[in-house]
């Protein structure tokens, strides 16, 4: 199981991809309207971070990480036995 996709909401985008650029050297494309207008960058094994705005004026800034498995009933399976 790895980070497929990795989700920044926050209300600064360009502040949140100017310190992933300086810690990490990511370079952010430009929105991505399939992503909510996501800026996106690749993580390191794959995968992709995307950081954007909220979406509505109640959504709160998170951070939403997304797995791939590859049995998503196993996996359901196991998060349910863990407490979830």
């Amino acid at each position: 199981m790895h980070i497929h996709y990795l989700e920044i909401v926050t209300k600064d985008v360009d502040a949140v991809c100017a310190a992933y650029a300086a810690a990490h050297g990511a370079q952010f494309g430009e929105p991505d309207a399939g992503l909510g207008h996501a800026r996106t960058t690749a993580l390191p094994g794959g995968g992709l971070l995307g950081v954007r705005a909220p979406m509505h004026p109640t959504e709160e800034p998170v951070v939403r990480p997304y797995w791939l498995v590859d049995n998503v009933e196993a996996a359901l399976a196991a998060a349910v036995q863990a407490g979830a």
